[in-house]
């Protein structure tokens, strides 16, 4: 058989290998091929030489994780196309260029090119399916940079666009269920996961489980279920080892570290980053690196050990490629510029930047610290929950601690109504803190007065913490 044959079936046999989702040891030998089909038949047309190179592309990005390579595959496959008309092939390679960039944490270099892209589909330059993974490269992006309703509303057309059977089928609602999850949208996490499972779980499309288990544990993270998040994230490792899709591997180890980290297993999670950063690192998957040293920075801090936190959040904002945005992965807004302010005793993302503690009352009452919400369990006692709401009902500024008091304790003489309201600010300075964690002061007494911090802390019902306390 000719190198071109050759190369041809090789193609169809890990298309073949790909739409199983499973099985992907047997790339490896497959990978043999199209390089003797690359090396062998040098005068094949461009068009040729980038499908092998698509192919190749996706085995070192699912088979090895290693997205470094990916990306020097696509380009160079890119590059022989490039000059032709859009079609199909120039289009999924700039998807997959868009996935692995921003894997490596290009986030924008990746939007402004899959927006060109995207544009090239407006007329008849791609098929539906070549329309679909550009949008799925789209909405990947978007929710690396934390915007997953703008991933929603490009998914919303989406599904059409995919065949109804096989994991293609499947990517718009596995994004759709990431961008929910992010949103804590527990009723869509819901309906989406069982259609995912329904089709994933009976064919053994083992990386399709891989995924479906790891967006469930960035719902359960972002729902304060450490443990369920931990479960969760095992279980995305052990289907994408069995998959044998090691990039499904690695993005489980980083939801593995965050999960042992909010159950406060510190040396469990620091033993996991000094194994799986210089691996992030080694494979160009710098978003993980980065997130993962961000991860570090407020563990090691969570200790005591502000110079080591200090440290790692120097390597993550190194690893960031120039003008781009400091971002972490599945937390919660307020979550990096808690950890700035503790270290760096500024948050230096921006003038606007989320606060620590975030109070919503019109509606349901809502506390969040460091992005993330307080639940019934949460609350160190029923009067630190009520100490919040008197001080806010009071305006929040400069209330005297005698008028606390009196509102919360009634019945008690005045010295011992003014120690319950001692242990009941310790008790709400100490909510969302590690057993060893500094507390922040959002809640601070001067002269006899309790007021809420403008800088830390931000209520719906005062509109603006600034209006609350003067500068200083």
């Amino acid at each position: 058989m000719a190198p071109a044959e050759l190369a041809a079936d090789a193609c169809q046999a890990v298309d073949a290998i790909l739409r199983s989702a499973r099985g992907f040891e047997r790339l490896d030998d497959w990978r043999d091929r199209l390089l003797d089909g690359l090396a062998a038949a040098p005068a094949l047309p461009s068009r040729r030489r980038a499908a092998l190179l698509l192919r190749l592309g996706l085995i070192a990005l699912l088979r090895d994780g290693d997205c470094a390579t990916a990306r020097l595959t696509f380009g160079e496959a890119i590059t022989l196309v490039e000059d032709e008309r859009p079609g199909n092939l120039l289009l999924a390679l700039r998807a997959l260029a868009g996935v692995v960039d921003s894997l490596a944490g290009r986030l924008v270099r990746a939007d402004v090119q899959l927006s060109d892209a995207a544009f090239c589909c407006l007329g008849s330059g791609g098929s539906a399916l070549a329309r679909g993974w550009l949008d799925g490269a789209l909405a990947l992006n978007r929710l690396f940079r934390g915007d997953a309703a703008g991933a929603l509303e490009i998914l919303a057309d989406s599904e059409a666009a995919l065949p109804p059977q096989g994991p293609a089928g499947l990517l718009p609602p596995l994004l759709c269920l990431y961008a929910a999850a992010l949103q804590g949208c527990r009723d869509q996490v819901t309906a989406l996961s069982g259609r995912i499972a329904r089709t994933a779980i009976p064919e053994r499309l083992t990386l399709l489980q891989a995924g479906r288990h790891f967006v469930l544990g960035v719902a359960a993270l972002r729902g304060g279920e450490a443990l369920r998040a931990l479960v969760h994230a095992e279980e995305s490792a052990s289907a994408g080892a069995r998959a044998g899709a090691r990039l499904a591997v690695q993005l489980a180890a980083l939801l593995q570290v965050q999960a042992m980290a909010d159950l406060q297993r510190v040396d469990e999670a620091r033993a996991r980053l000094l194994h799986s950063c210089p691996d992030w690192t080694a494979l160009g998957l710098d978003q993980l690196a980065l997130a993962g040293r961000l991860e570090l920075a407020q563990l090691v801090a969570g200790s005591g050990e502000l110079d080591r936190a200090r440290q790692a959040l120097a390597e993550a904002r190194a690893l960031l490629p120039l003008g781009e945005t400091l971002r972490p992965l599945h937390r919660g807004a307020d979550w990096l510029p808690g950890l700035e302010l503790k270290l760096d005793g500024h948050s230096p993302s921006t003038s606007g930047a989320p606060p620590h503690v975030r109070i919503h009352t019109q509606g349901e009452f809502i506390v969040e610290i460091k992005g993330r919400r307080l639940y019934d369990r949460d609350w160190k006692g029923q009067r630190t929950r009520s100490l919040l709401l008197a001080l806010i009902g009071e305006g929040g500024y400069k209330v005297p601690v005698e008028r606390l008091s009196d509102l919360l304790w009634p019945d008690s003489d005045g010295d011992q109504a003014l120690q319950n309201l001692k242990v009941a600010l310790h008790r709400l300075r100490r909510l969302g803190c590690a057993q060893d964690e500094a507390q922040v002061n959002w809640v601070h007494v001067k002269h006899g007065r309790v007021s809420l911090s403008r800088s830390l802390c931000w209520v719906d019902a005062h509109e603006s913490v600034t209006d609350l306390e003067p500068p200083r």
